[in-house]
C-alpha cells in the first residue's frame, strides 16, 4: 500500500471519543484533501494508528501521511507533523481615523486596534501577547512577539504625536 499525503484537522468523534477527521478526493488532481465532517462531497474517514493517540490535539491543522484501510473504508493515518505558518506584520495608519497593527499567519489575523478595538485582546500589547502566546501554529512565534512589540511601540508613538492619549 502506498502512502498519501494531506492536510487535516481532527475533532473528537462523538460516538467513539476517538479523534477522526475527513478527507476527499479532488476530482480533476486526485489528490487526498481534508474535509469537513459535513461536506457536501464524498469524503472519507481518517482514524489515528494506535502510536499516534495522544500526540493530537483537536482543532488544529496536521500534515499528515495516509494509508487506505483495508476494507477501503477510509485511512488510517501513520504519521503527523504540526503545520505552522509564518507571520506576517503590517501596519495601518490613517492619520485621526485608523491605527492598527495585522499579524497574519495561515488564513487567521490577529489584531492590534488601540482605537477601536472591540475586545481587550484586539485593544491591549498585553492582550495581544496571550493570544500569540497560545497559538501552536505560528512559525518562531518568539520572534513574532519581539517584532509585535517593536511594532506596537511605534504605533503607540504615533498616536501620540496625532493627539491621542494612552494609559
Amino acid at each position: 500500500m502506498t502512502l498519501e499525503k494531506s492536510q487535516i484537522k481532527f475533532a473528537k468523534s462523538p460516538e467513539t471519543g476517538e479523534l477522526i477527521g475527513f478527507v476527499s478526493r479532488h476530482p480533476k488532481t486526485k489528490k487526498l484533501i481534508g474535509v469537513f465532517e459535513d461536506s457536501p462531497y464524498g469524503k472519507k474517514i481518517c482514524v489515528l494508528s494506535e502510536d499516534l493517540k495522544g500526540k493530537v490535539e483537536p482543532g488544529l491543522l496536521y500534515s499528515v501521511e495516509l494509508k487506505a484501510m483495508r476494507n477501503g473504508n477510509g485511512y488510517v493515518v501513520v504519521s503527523v507533523v504540526l503545520a505552522t505558518f509564518k507571520a506576517e506584520i503590517t501596519t495601518a495608519v490613517i492619520p485621526k481615523a485608523v491605527y492598527q497593527v495585522c499579524i497574519t499567519f495561515g488564513n487567521k489575523t490577529i489584531y492590534y486596534d488601540p482605537k477601536d478595538g472591540k475586545t481587550e485582546n484586539s485593544r491591549t500589547v498585553s492582550g495581544v501577547l496571550k493570544v500569540l502566546k497560545q497559538r501552536r501554529d505560528i512559525k518562531d512565534v518568539d520572534q513574532v512577539i519581539e517584532d509585535f512589540i517593536a511594532v506596537a511601540n511605534e504605533l503607540k508613538k504615533q498616536m501620540e504625536t496625532d493627539g491621542y492619549y494612552l494609559a
